[in-house]
């Protein structure tokens, strides 16, 4: 029987407790608990040690916790999930629990101190598994992207002078969610004239107008996996300061991701954006990282900013998206996402970044 991918991701995890001191890790983040299961119920947590690996659910996931995993013990807790695990421990005699101390909280953790369970805090463990994305991920946000840029395209024809933001939005998500997409990656950001100066603004009933500059920010779902593209356009021809902010972010992205490549800080691909758009005397306006990574979750590692010490690695997946806002006028943002090869980068998404890109679809 052909392994599954969770299966491969279970045993990474396991050689990586080995340097660990306690006899299990508990796993509770939902993305993580299906990164390494496969099981998308939302009430579900992981128990795994060297020779075991528990999937802690409830009766409403009794079918679906057996029919999506494979090599879990599923334990169907009768009260509560806390009593579940100290019963698991006891009875597969797992004396020290390690857990994710950025996963669980404070009344989590007293809940199980209570039950007797001897636990031991770390950082976050699966996080930089999931950094490198596996053959199987690549093909999900490549649908994800795929369903994202076809639906974009239908979506030219509603842009017109007269059209609202906020039914834009709608209209994108409905497209989206034709093609596939069980929903929209995140709430769809359409900014157009001076709401393009908030990069994560809501989308309003302003009526678009003939000369608007306008972002669109959107992404798809495809098997939990996601996608995130933003482009900005000019509804008309377009005026100088369009042309000169607009020209200005392009080139800024074509700077980080020509600066792509295994072994190369996250800070690096950062400045390849920041310092261009700090010369031209736009600093100020540039005030969010370059890129962020994309899976299972939107916003994931790695980070790229200009905070981060981190090193690229081969099949990371990442965003690039410099951009400048400018209070009182709009704003600029321009985001395609990237795969890092043994050598370099491919660009995953098709999208033209052209400021008539809406023309050129």
């Amino acid at each position: 029987m052909k392994q599954r991918p969770e299966q491969g991701r279970t045993s990474r995890l396991k050689r990586v407790l080995k340097s660990y001191d306690f006899h299990a890790f508990l796993v509770t983040r939902r993305e993580d608990v299906r990164y390494l299961s496969g099981f998308t119920g939302s009430a579900g947590s992981l128990l795994i040690s060297a020779d075991r690996s528990f999937l802690i659910t409830d009766f409403r996931y009794k079918l679906q916790a057996r029919l999506e995993t494979r090599g879990f013990a599923v334990h169907i807790q009768k009260t509560d999930f806390f009593t579940a695990l100290r019963d698991i421990a006891d009875h597969a005699g797992l004396i020290k629990i390690g857990f994710d101390e950025s996963a669980v909280t404070v009344e989590q953790l007293k809940k199980l101190k209570k039950q007797g369970v001897s636990l031991k805090g770390c950082r976050d463990i699966v996080g930089p598994l999931r950094k490198q994305k596996d053959e199987h991920e690549l093909a999900n946000i490549r649908l994800a992207v795929k369903r994202a840029e076809q639906s974009f395209r239908e979506l030219k024809k509603y842009i017109k002078p007269g059209i609202t933001e906020r039914e834009i939005g709608l209209k994108l998500e409905h497209i989206m969610r034709e093609h596939g997409s069980r929903k929209p990656a995140f709430d769809t950001i359409v900014a157009s004239a001076r709401n393009g100066a908030m990069p994560h603004a809501s989308t309003t009933n302003r009526r678009l107008k003939t000369g608007d500059l306008v972002t669109i920010d959107f992404g798809a779902e495809a098997n939990g996996y996601f996608s995130d593209i933003t482009r900005t356009f000019c509804l008309g021809k377009p005026s100088a300061r369009q042309q000169e902010i607009h020209s200005l972010v392009l080139h800024a992205q074509a700077s980080a991701i020509k600066a792509i490549r295994p072994g190369v800080t996250c800070k690096c691909i950062d400045d390849g954006a920041r310092d261009i758009i700090e010369k031209a005397g736009y600093g100020k306006y540039f005030g969010h990282g370059t890129g962020h990574g994309v899976g299972l979750m939107v916003h994931e590692e790695p980070t790229i900013s200009f905070r981060s010490q981190d090193r690229v690695t081969q099949n990371m997946v990442f965003t690039v998206e410099p951009g400048v806002y400018i209070p009182g006028w709009g704003g600029v943002r321009i985001e395609d996402m990237v795969l890092v090869t043994d050598t370099g980068m491919n660009v995953l998404t098709t999208l033209p970044r052209e400021l008539d890109g809406l023309a050129r679809l």
